[in-house]
């Protein structure tokens, strides 16, 4: 379509639009969330948070390690200590504790008992200091600690092996659970199904083990998180490459393994998700119905994983009760992203945490290297909002939870010292992070009326913000040329706002006929206005307000109104097709008929759904294909009767032995025969090695089988003689083989019956020696037995003779 307006009016409006926080005229599009404080806690060396909770008091309680013993830690047994750090509501330090030996010792989890104390739990390969009763490599470590943090009791669960707790959770009963994964079968663990399994035990409040269970198959099964359901039990979540025992099914390497067990820790239904690569799920949540949302990473684009952004992606995947999985969603970019942490909110939706080394697909923004990446989604997979956090370095967040005002606390991670973070002691240090919601808005101004050809120009200028226009352009303004709803929405790091103006214009805008279009052949087009007070002039010079086209060609129309003269041109054409297949057809088994209604620009849809222009047809049934080009619709169907050929007459037959005979038999109703002999019954019977064939006549097809029959003693050869003098030349006995021998069995023996050789394989050969010294020159005596395989039936073979050595 060509578009063309000459008016005389001619206006320029600029809008100057303002950035007001305060003014509350536009909706919101999303939670827009800021950060309350962001602090960093540590030493000269690595520290980092592996869990964070709300505590009692309004503040908060964070759980990991540290490797340092100065700046705010005041304490270091030798390598990592478990170190708990307690802040309150506004981050300030009130208080912290190392607590450990003389080797790696980190906690993963943390939750705050009835009396204000709290356990703590996760890993400990040390054996003296505070950790005592060390089984064997790393154990479970279980601290009780009081409202202050000093230690009240500390208890090690494990076996000669690795053991390891990744959380601890508060049970309906009054008692905690610990899950996580064990590699040992002694002491405390009962059991063990290969490598590590998923491992659950039950304690008291007084330590005291109540009951264990191991859950997996023979490969690695990691279990990083369980959470209560409303029955009592309790579902639990990690990745498993197993596929047998406990465990059902894997898609391939590791996948995301959900389990439910009762409450005394009965395995009640387990079910895998994922794809041919690797998933890990780190994370869940328990939704009222008992059915749960499961947060981790996924690498995969097939089986369970309907997409891949690139690399690792977060995978969030939401099961019912019973373990059927409801929707899965992978959210990321191209680069590594990885969810480590699910927290449900008071509204129904709920929060993931982790990391992206991303800047695009869903990952709006990116400080730098790796950030702390928090999305919230409803419950229905919709992604509501996504924020980066972090600096210009490495920033990971490892939990997150609401907080009592409706806000977020965050921990884990960070080598940062820019942005986000206000400062770095050395290393990575343990990063806290509190943010709470806030509100964006921004007005564009009132909606307005305009003359049809004046313009009207948004504009915004505002540092650190993106924009979206309504027509998809992305400058810091908008150019509106005809009536309509136009919006702009703004981002400024992940918080969201938008505005929308209406604007009228006083009469109808780009007059238009449509584009260019093509009919089908019959078809007729209505050119037609509806704007009051105008004047039409078509091509033919009449003057009414709707032309109708009944031939192809070039059609115009002019309008006047208000002074204001607009013009519109478009050019209408025809297409026909004819597609012409019999209605009938017969083809023979093997033979193929091949349908071509091959046009330019057209497309095609087969019975079968296919769209390709040629169709191979190699069965009966009725064959249909609709051709659609510029729109219109061609159909055409054939019926094709097909003679089915026979079975297969010679089946398997490879071998054929001294004295046996071999019945063929080719009958088909209605079939004339021809063997390769000239004769013409339906029965052949074999009686030599040799080639055989026949030709089955039914319906005029013909249908050719053939085999070439192997004498059974051709299948070995053996030798009679050989010299094992090291010259090179005829040094072993070696058999030869020409066919598929099963169950092989050679013996040799000398002639006082002294047994010098045994083979279970015809490629070995013997090399003339007994007992490691040179076998006396002379004849020995062989016996070979094996079965050759014949139409499914094991025909036994046996071969002796005699073999003679010379040198």
């Amino acid at each position: 379509m060509k578009n063309k307006n000459s008016f005389v009016l001619s206006a320029l409006l600029l809008f100057q639009l303002s950035f007001l926080f305060n003014y509350s005229l536009v909706a919101q599009s999303g939670a827009c969330v800021m950060v309350e404080w962001s602090e960093n806690y540590g030493g000269a060396f690595d520290e980092g948070a592996n869990d964070v909770i709300p505590t009692a008091d309004g503040g908060f309680l964070s759980v990991g390690f540290s490797r340092s013993s100065n700046n705010m830690v005041t304490q270091n047994q030798g390598k990592a200590d478990y170190w708990i750090v307690k802040v309150d509501s506004l981050g300030v330090l009130e208080w912290q504790k190392s607590y450990g030996g003389s080797e790696n010792d980190i906690a993963s989890s943390v939750v705050q008992t009835p009396d204000g104390g709290y356990l703590v739990t996760g890993g400990a390969v040390s054996f003296d200091v505070n950790v005592v009763g060390n089984h064997g490599a790393e154990d479970v470590w279980v601290l009780k600690l009081d409202g202050q943090g000093q230690l009240e009791w500390a208890k090690t669960y494990g076996g000669s092996l690795n053991e390891r707790a990744e959380s601890i959770i508060a049970t309906l009963d009054g008692h905690y659970l610990l899950t996580g994964y064990s590699e040992s079968f002694d002491d405390d663990v009962n059991d063990n199904f290969g490598d590590f399994d998923y491992w659950a035990i039950k304690i008291n409040i007084n330590g005291d083990l109540l009951w264990e269970k191991n859950f997996g198959g023979s490969q690695s099964d990691f279990c990083f998180d369980a959470k209560s359901t409303s029955d009592g039990g309790f579902i639990l979540v990690g990745s498993t490459f197993s596929d047998n025992q406990n465990v059902s099914d894997n898609n391939g390497f590791y996948d995301y393994w959900v389990i439910k067990i009762d409450a005394g820790g009965n395995l009640i239904w387990e079910n895998n998700f994922g794809g041919t690569l690797e998933e890990r799920a780190y994370s869940l949540i328990v939704l009222p119905d008992n059915g749960a949302i499961i947060g981790g990473t996924s690498n995969s684009s097939d089986f369970d994983v309907s997409g891949n952004n690139g690399n690792y992606d977060f995978w969030i995947i939401r099961v019912d009760a019973t373990g059927n999985l409801i929707w899965e969603k992978n959210l990321g970019g191209s680069s590594e992203d990885r969810a480590y942490a699910l927290t449900l909110l008071a509204d129904g939706t709920f929060l993931s945490a982790g990391y992206s080394s991303s800047n695009n697909g869903d990952v709006g923004y990116n400080f730098g290297s790796v950030d702390a990446w928090l999305i919230k989604m409803d419950i229905d997979g919709n992604l509501i909002w996504e924020k980066n956090l972090g600096g210009s370095k490495e920033d990971r967040l490892y939990s997150i939870a609401q907080t009592r005002s409706d806000g977020y606390i965050g921990a884990g991670l960070s080598a940062s010292n820019d942005n986000h973070l206000p400062d770095n002691f050395g290393g990575r240090d343990l990063w806290m992070i509190s943010l709470s919601p806030d509100s964006l808005a921004i007005n564009i101004g009132n909606d307005t009326t305009l003359c049809f050809n004046e313009n009207l120009v948004l504009e915004l200028e505002m540092d650190d913000i993106t924009y979206l226009w309504s027509d998809g352009s992305t400058e810091p303004f908008l150019s509106v040329g005809q009536s309509g709803e136009y919006w702009l929405e703004v981002d400024l790091f992940g918080c969201l706002a938008r505005d929308t103006i209406n604007v009228d214009y006083l009469t109808e805008t780009g007059v238009s006929l449509g584009n260019d279009t093509i009919l089908c052949a019959g078809q007729t087009l209505l050119l037609s206005f509806d704007l009051p007070g105008a004047e039409y002039e078509w091509r033919d010079g009449s003057m009414n307000d709707s032309f109708l086209v009944e031939i192809p060609g070039n059609y115009w129309v002019t309008i006047y109104k208000n002074g204001c003269e607009q013009k519109d041109t478009i050019q209408v054409d025809y297409t026909s097709i004819e597609i012409s297949f019999d209605d009938e057809a017969f083809i023979c088994e093997g033979e193929t008929l091949l349908l071509d209604v091959e046009h330019p620009q057209a497309t095609y849809l087969w019975q079968d759904n296919s769209t390709q222009p040629v169709y191979s047809i190699s069965g009966p049934g009725t064959y249909w294909v609709n051709l659609t080009q510029n729109g219109c619709l061609f159909s055409d169907t054939v019926q094709v009767d097909f003679q089915d050929g026979p079975d297969s007459i010679f089946a398997a037959h490879q071998y054929i032995c001294e004295n046996e005979g071999i019945w063929f038999d080719a009958t088909f109703p209605g079939a004339t025969y021809e063997w390769q002999d000239g004769s013409t019954d339906p029965l052949f019977k074999a009686v030599q090695p040799g080639y055989y064939e026949v030709a089955v006549n039914i319906n005029g097809c013909i249908f050719r089988e053939k085999v070439d029959l192997i004498a059974c003693e051709k299948c070995l050869y053996i030798p009679n003689i050989f010299s094992p003098n090291g010259d090179g030349i005829n040094d072993d006995f070696l058999t030869a083989a020409t066919c598929d021998l099963i169950d092989y069995h050679e013996v040799v023996f000398d002639r006082w019956g002294n047994l010098v050789f045994e083979s279970f394989d015809p490629s070995l050969y013997w090399d003339g020696t007994y007992k490691d010294q040179k076998a006396d020159l002379g004849v020995y005596a062989y016996l070979i037995t094996y079965f050759l395989e014949n139409n499914g039936t094991l025909k036994p073979q046996e071969r002796s003779g005699t073999v003679t050595i010379i040198r």
